[in-house]
């Protein structure tokens, strides 16, 4: 039965929708509830509810789901609300598949659909459900026509190396081009203490105990601290798709905006945070100081803290086959014992050489790589050389490209010390520092192998005989 024979208020079911909420206020969908409000008071319908999809498109484009459109639709069908209410047509959808699913809740369900701007088609009769389909079909494609506009602007604005919009990107100000010293600060040291060795989830803890928020307000997780460290805006280029994702591409277009640190830096610390080896976990803190830095002197493989035997005590333990165990608390202080001694030794500053490696050769060879790559396409393209022949240069010089990316990245890791190194007594410092940075000194300074136990002493107490320790010479 027609729901408008009724006697009874018509229950009504406001639904409003903004594609894009700008300032991030809400402001755009309350306009059209309060339009939606004064429609339902001027035709003495009861609204029973109000639906928003704030900040979310419904255009053909649009990949994300509407929840308030969908629960609209199921009251609709299941006969909970007579009349749908909205701003106008193009607020319900921009999709003609979609129409027709309204035209369905009209011609089977018999519920009214009814909007403040857009006037009133009978969807009941050919004739008004030919007209509402016309204008869903100019709808969708004005949709498709802005999109279409939107995607070439932006692809404009990368060519000239510009800023393509978007949420402010952290360490710049709002238009994404001049920097925010405090940010960029920030970025700059976290960049290199990832590099020197410490642990993203040591420095998010660290930054939101000093209450610092990202660029939307919020505290900081450990993916959102990656994904600022690895953009390449940092090191002044553009980029395509999002990093670590499949797809994602480091373009050879610079943009305008000043870099917040040099492409080499860069580049180590996306090695370091990209390294296959790096365990990516972020279930829990480091709390072992030798927890995959310790190798077994069997298989060469990464030693882990493990709690075994009858009376769960802490030891390392090979990870890969279980080759080696040991005790972890003395392990740990024979080896923190040992880095004292070097931390101690006035030579240290020289073991490290912290001078900057002369990197020059694998830059110039790095960009005459990049330059071979684009004439391997320009040669596809001229019809000079096959799909094959392009295909087998291209990953010859990507596999060259990968090596000296290595290569470089290891140059600057190898340089790269931490503020306990830097500082005046790094014994002193080495003791107050959190966990991770102490893990990162070790890694640095030591090369720490358990050995198995001589037969003869299989089975007895601790020896530290089993610990070889290297440390770094000076350079000659």
């Amino acid at each position: 039965m027609d729901v408008r024979s009724s006697t009874r208020p018509l229950r009504a079911v406001i639904y409003a929708r903004i594609s894009r909420d700008a300032q991030a206020d809400g402001l755009g969908v309350e306009r059209q509830i309060e339009d939606c409000q004064t429609l339902a008071q001027r035709l003495g319908y009861n609204v029973v509810g109000v639906l928003e999809d704030n900040d979310i498109s419904a255009s053909t484009r649009s990949k994300k789901n509407r929840p308030a459109y969908n629960e609209m639709l199921a009251l609709a069908r299941a006969g909970q609300v007579d009349v749908i209410l909205a701003y106008s047509n193009s607020r319900l959808t921009r999709r003609v598949r979609e129409y027709l699913d309204l035209i369905d809740l009209v011609v089977k369900h018999g519920v009214l659909i009814k909007t403040a701007v857009s006037g009133e088609h009978d969807l009941n009769t050919a004739d008004g459900r030919a007209v509402a389909l016309t204008l869903a079909t100019w709808d969708q494609a004005e949709a498709e026509r802005t999109s279409e506009r939107v995607k070439r602007a932006k692809q404009q604005m990368a060519d000239r190396g510009e800023y393509r919009g978007g949420r402010r990107p952290y360490g710049y100000e709002k238009g994404g081009i001049k920097l925010r010293e405090s940010e960029a600060k920030f970025i700059r040291q976290a960049t290199h203490d990832v590099i020197a060795g410490r642990s993203l989830r040591g420095l998010v803890k660290e930054i939101n105990e000093a209450g610092a928020k990202t660029s939307g307000g919020r505290p900081w997780t450990v993916v959102e601290l990656r994904d600022v460290l690895t953009r390449p805006r940092n090191m002044g280029y553009l980029s395509h798709g999002a990093v670590g994702r499949k797809g994602f591409e480091i373009t050879s277009t610079k943009g305008i905006w000043e870099p917040i640190v040099d492409e080499d830096t860069w580049r180590a610390m996306f090695a370091v945070l990209t390294d296959p080896s790096r365990r990516t976990t972020t279930s829990g803190e480091a709390k072992w100081l030798g927890s995959g830095i310790y190798r077994c002197g069997v298989c060469g493989g990464v030693m882990r803290a493990t709690r075994s035997g009858r009376y769960k005590k802490m030891n390392y333990r090979c990870q890969e086959n279980s080759h080696i165990l040991i005790g972890l608390e003395k392990t740990d202080e024979f080896v923190i014992g040992k880095l004292m001694e070097l931390l101690d030794d006035p030579r240290l500053s020289e073991m490290l050489s912290p001078s900057a490696p002369d990197l020059s050769a694998e830059r110039e060879e790095r960009s005459a790589q990049e330059a071979l790559l684009l004439r391997f396409e320009r040669d596809y393209a001229e019809g000079n050389i096959t799909g094959a022949q392009l295909r087998a240069a291209t990953e010859r010089a990507t596999a060259k490209i990968a090596e000296l990316d290595d290569q470089l990245a290891k140059a600057i890791q190898r340089t790269a010390s931490s503020a306990i190194l830097q500082s005046a007594n790094p014994g002193e410092a080495f003791k107050r520092a959190p966990i991770d940075s102490q893990r990162a000194v070790v890694a640095r300074l030591l090369r720490v192998t358990i050995n198995p136990s001589p037969r003869e002493n299989v089975g007895r107490s601790f020896s530290t005989d089993r610990i070889d320790v290297t440390r770094p010479t000076p350079a000659t």
